[in-house]
């Protein structure tokens, strides 16, 4: 494991200070970021070209954080340049989903769950960032405040050592073993009791996901403890949000709202915390009060 000096863990805490976390925060460069980066350094030298890193996280689990501070933590301990790409970046536009809505059925207005995303322009952006070209690239900025893309954008200019894509689904196969029919939740049950909402998610798991997801040389996962923890952190972050915005928290969720909003992820998110864990190269096990409780590894290539 690389040395680290003071000055480099000086810097990690000032970014873990920018991104306004707490000073308990600090466990995290050891237990979790510095790991990770070791992970990524090893998997860049045995490929010795652009590595692509599916990292998997269900919702609050700390993908963009351990994003952000992971940059210049590899570039400081190793030299690596890491390019971030999330699956959020290619939401279909809300005037995509409202199309949706209308013709396959009216739950595709909501973003988030597999079918609701751009997977050929994912795949193009990941061949292209894979391809070392040195070439500008653009990658769309979904603001979802607005619920749609904005008509800026960001440019990513490779080469890159190491290209994560993070998300919530990241790395989920067909899910052939999963029991589609009976309804998980109320949402399920009461909209969507013909099941064209979920087919049309298992045939895009089948389809654009699979090919989206067989792009990556590696897959890491944030694993938390349970469904029920997904559910209670997110509740903490809305509860935040109407605190620190009073009467213009406009786009937080009251608990009924927030249910609803859930039930549309459960499904999926209970299927990547039972299945995705063996199948990954770097899995490290979130406890509930978001503490790093242990990290595997395989040492050996995908």
């Amino acid at each position: 494991m690389a040395t680290m000096s003071r000055e480099i863990r000086e810097r990690w805490s000032q970014g873990r200070r920018r991104l306004d976390l707490p000073e308990s925060a600090d466990s995290l460069l050891d237990e979790l970021h510095l790991p990770f980066v070791e992970a990524l350094n090893r998997w860049r030298q045995q490929k010795g070209s652009t590595v692509i890193v599916g990292l998997q996280g269900c919702q609050g689990a700390g993908k963009s954080t351990l994003c952000q501070l992971v940059v210049d933590l590899a570039a400081d301990l190793h030299g690596l340049r890491v390019g971030i790409v999330a699956l959020d970046d290619v939401y279909l536009p809300q005037s995509d989903r409202q199309q949706l809505a209308r013709e396959e059925h009216p739950l595709w207005i909501t973003r988030g769950v597999p079918g609701s995303h751009d997977c050929q322009l994912a795949s193009n952006i990941l061949d292209q960032l894979g391809q070392g070209s040195g070439e500008s690239i653009t990658i769309p900025v979904f603001d979802k405040g607005i619920d749609d893309r904005l008509s800026t954008s960001r440019q990513m200019e490779g080469p890159y050592d190491v290209v994560i894509f993070e998300g919530w689904c990241v790395g989920l196969g067909p899910c052939s073993e999963l029991d589609w029919e009976t309804p998980i939740n109320r949402l399920e049950q009461q909209e969507d009791a013909q099941m064209r909402w979920r087919n049309r998610i298992r045939q895009q798991l089948e389809g654009p996901y699979r090919q989206l997801f067989a792009l990556f040389d590696h897959l890491a996962i944030l694993l938390v403890p349970t469904w029920e923890t997904v559910s209670l952190w997110r509740g903490q972050q809305e509860a935040k949000l109407r605190l620190d915005r009073g009467d213009d928290a406009s786009h937080s969720m009251n608990d009924v709202a927030l249910k609803r909003f859930l039930d549309h992820y459960e499904r999926l998110t209970r299927w990547t915390i039972e299945t995705l864990p063996p199948r990954a190269d770097f899995v490290a096990r979130i406890a509930q009060d978001r503490s790093v409780k242990g990290i595997e590894t395989r040492q050996e290539n995908r």
